[in-house]
């Protein structure tokens, strides 16, 4: 699905890099994937391969982003696509301790946290609102994919995570008609508490690159310039400017 309007888009969330995560398994799947994102007006992607801490030391996994981005570079280049690398960080306690600036997204101060896909308790959530203040305003938080743990917890406690200082990103295919999370991230939109969107593409197949429907579908039941104003604000942290 083709988008006409002339801004550039941008995908704030995206797992294009070849061989390094469960996202495109090499350069060929990457190209197919960087021409999906071109023909939605997708000008700038967030490349945001994951980083478990049990898995990897941040220097290992630099190292591993840094071959694959060397076969990726030749690529957004010859599409005209610019790119800014970061991670998907998956929230540990252990985290406090490592140097999460190299993590950021480019030359930027923020950083995506992803968390763990189980019920958030009370203690939890303290914790973690705890180490999104300790951060700030020296990195800026931004929560991954709001939506999807509402598969493994409530609302409310997602809701409390966010009331500590940080950024909420959607994901565009979750937009989808019939989509069980669509209503709270409605829900988010109208209370204004989502500032990213990205579409968390993994292949062209089961998890493609999808910006597009969820223009469309932000457009119709929210309004044209709900979806403008998501775009506006990733223009503004792809750039490191502060929102």
């Amino acid at each position: 699905m083709e988008i006409t309007d002339n801004r550039t888009l941008t995908d704030f969330h995206s797992h294009i890099l070849p061989g390094i995560d469960d996202g495109a398994k090499d350069a060929e799947m990457s190209e197919k994937m960087l021409l999906a994102e071109k023909e939605q007006g997708v000008g700038r992607i967030v490349l945001t391969p994951h980083f478990y801490l049990q898995d990897n030391s941040v220097e290992q996994f630099l190292e591993k982003r840094a071959r694959s981005a060397e076969k990726l570079a030749p690529l957004t280049e010859k599409h005209g696509i610019e790119v800014k690398y970061g991670a998907e960080v998956l929230y540990t306690g252990s985290l406090a301790d490592k140097e999460l600036d190299k993590l950021c997204i480019g030359d930027t101060r923020y950083i995506m946290i992803e968390l763990p896909y189980r019920q958030l308790t009370d203690r939890f959530i303290s914790e973690f609102r705890s180490f999104a203040g300790s951060l700030f305003p020296d990195l800026i938080p931004i929560l991954a994919h709001a939506e999807r743990y509402l598969n493994f917890t409530s609302a409310r406690s997602i809701y409390e995570i966010m009331e500590s200082d940080i950024l909420v990103q959607l994901n565009s295919g979750d937009f989808r008609a019939f989509s069980g999370s669509s209503r709270f991230m409605y829900d988010l939109l109208r209370k204004d508490l989502a500032h990213l969107l990205g579409t968390d593409c993994h292949n062209i197949t089961s998890r493609p690159p999808n910006l597009a429907a969820a223009q469309k579908a932000i457009s119709k039941k929210m309004s044209a310039d709900c979806f403008d104003r998501l775009m506006r604000n990733a223009e503004k942290v792809f750039a490191g400017e502060l929102l």
